[in-house]
C-alpha cells in the first residue's frame, strides 16, 4: 500500500532502538486518540518518512503522520477538516494531539504515479483527468472555506521569483552547458502572483492515491498556501513520473488550463503553465541530483515503489525531452529547448 507521506526523508535513519522506543511509544498515543489498538505498524516508505500505517485490531488500517513542525500540521488539520466537510477526495482526520501528530483514513489504493506507470494512454488520460478533476473541485471548495486568506502565501516575493528564474544557470554549470540569457522582466510580470488562490502545492503524483474504481485522493497538505491556481497542473504534470504523452497532455489542457486560469485568458493561461512548467522541470532536475550526487543512477522501481525522487537516467532524460517541448512553446523560454536538448545529450 502506498504511504501518505511527501517527498522528504530525514537524512538519518534510526536506529533499531530507537524504533522500537518510538513505535512504542507512537502506539500508545495513537491508541489514546482513537481508541483501537495497534496491533502492529508497517512503513511502506521507508522507517525514515514520517508517515506510519497502523494495523488495528478490530478496525480498518489508518496513517499515523508526524509532521516536522506543528505549524505544518496546523495547516493540515484545517485542510483536511475543511476538505471532508464538504465532501472532497481527501482522508478524513480521524485524530490528532494538537500539536506535529495526525491520524488518518487509509486510502485503498496505489499512488497516481504507479498506477500510469507501464498503462496505456487512454488509462493514463483516466487517471490524470480524474486526478486534474478532483483538484479542481478541492481548490473551489478551499476558496469557499476561506483558505485564500488564511492560509500563507507562496512565492509571492520578487526573491522567490529570482531564485527561480536562477535555477537554469546553477543547472547548466554543472553540466558545462552555457545558460542562455533570460529576458527576466517579462518573465516576473508572466509569473506574478496575481490574487493568491487555495493551492495545494505539491501536487506530484506522489502525493495522489488512485482507487481502483479510477477516483483519486489528495494527500500530505502540510506545504500548502495561497499562490496561483496553474501551479498545481504544472506540479502534477511536470513529474518525473508522469509519461511523456503529448497528446494525453494536450487534451488534458485543452479540458483543463479554462478551469484553472482563474482571472487569465486563455492563451495567457497556456503561456503560464509551460513557461512555469520550464522552471519546475529545472527544479526537479536538481533535486535528483542532488540525491544522486557523484553515485550511480538508482533502481526505477525502487524509486517509484517508494515514492523517492527519480534519480534515475529514465527520469532524468524525461525531464530533458519535456522540458525541450514545453520551452519552445513560448517566446519567453523558447532559447532554453536547445539548452535541455544539450543537457539530455551529456546525460546520454
Amino acid at each position: 500500500m502506498p504511504t501518505q507521506s511527501s517527498s522528504k526523508r530525514s537524512e538519518k535513519k534510526p536506529s533499531k532502538k530507537e524504533k522500537s522506543d518510538f513505535d512504542h511509544e507512537l502506539a500508545s498515543k495513537c491508541e489514546k486518540l482513537i481508541g483501537w489498538r495497534v496491533a502492529s505498524m508497517e512503513y511502506p516508505g521507508g522507517s525514515s518518512r514520517d508517515s506510519v500505517k497502523l494495523i488495528l485490531k478490530k478496525s480498518a488500517p489508518v496513517y499515523a503522520s508526524t509532521r516536522s513542525r506543528k505549524n505544518k500540521a496546523d495547516v493540515e488539520r484545517l485542510i483536511l477538516k475543511g476538505l471532508s466537510r464538504a465532501g472532497e477526495n481527501v482522508p478524513k482526520l480521524l485524530g490528532s494531539d494538537g500539536r506535529k501528530l495526525l491520524i488518518q483514513e487509509d486510502i485503498p489504493g496505489v499512488r497516481l504515479s504507479q498506477a500510469v506507470h507501464k498503462r496505456s494512454d487512454k488509462t493514463i488520460l483516466r487517471y490524470l483527468d480524474n486526478a486534474l478533476d478532483s483538484l479542481a473541485r478541492i481548490q473551489r471548495a478551499g476558496s469557499d472555506q476561506g483558505f485564500d486568506e488564511q492560509l500563507s502565501k507562496l512565492g509571492d516575493s520578487p526573491q522567490w521569483l529570482t531564485g527561480l528564474f536562477n535555477r537554469p544557470a546553477v543547472l547548466g554549470r554543472f553540466f558545462k552547458v552555457p545558460t542562455p540569457e533570460l529576458e527576466l522582466k517579462s518573465l516576473e510580470k508572466l509569473l506574478a502572483v496575481r490574487k493568491p488562490r487555495f493551492i495545494k502545492w505539491d501536487s506530484r503524483p506522489g502525493n495522489a492515491i488512485a482507487r481502483s474504481d479510477g477516483e483519486v485522493f489528495w494527500i500530505d497538505w502540510e506545504h500548502s498556501g495561497a499562490r496561483n491556481r496553474l501551479d498545481d497542473i504544472v506540479w502534477l504534470l511536470a513529474d518525473e513520473f508522469v509519461p511523456d504523452r503529448p497528446d494525453v497532455e494536450a487534451k488534458l489542457l485543452e479540458k483543463y488550463l479554462p478551469v484553472f486560469a482563474d482571472d487569465l485568458s486563455l492563451d495567457h493561461a497556456r503561456q503560464y503553465f509551460f513557461t512555469m512548467g520550464v522552471f519546475h522541470l529545472v527544479v526537479r532536475m536538481g533535486l535528483i541530483l542532488k540525491y544522486k550526487k557523484d553515485g550511480s543512477w538508482w533502481s526505477y522501481e525502487k524509486c517509484l515503489a517508494g515514492d523517492k525522487a527519480g534519480v534515475t537516467l529514465r527520469n532524468a532524460l524525461r525531464i530533458c525531452g519535456r522540458g525541450e517541448r514545453w520551452a519552445a512553446q513560448t517566446q519567453e523560454t523558447d532559447d532554453l529547448a536547445q539548452w535541455f536538448k544539450d543537457i539530455g545529450s551529456k546525460l546520454k
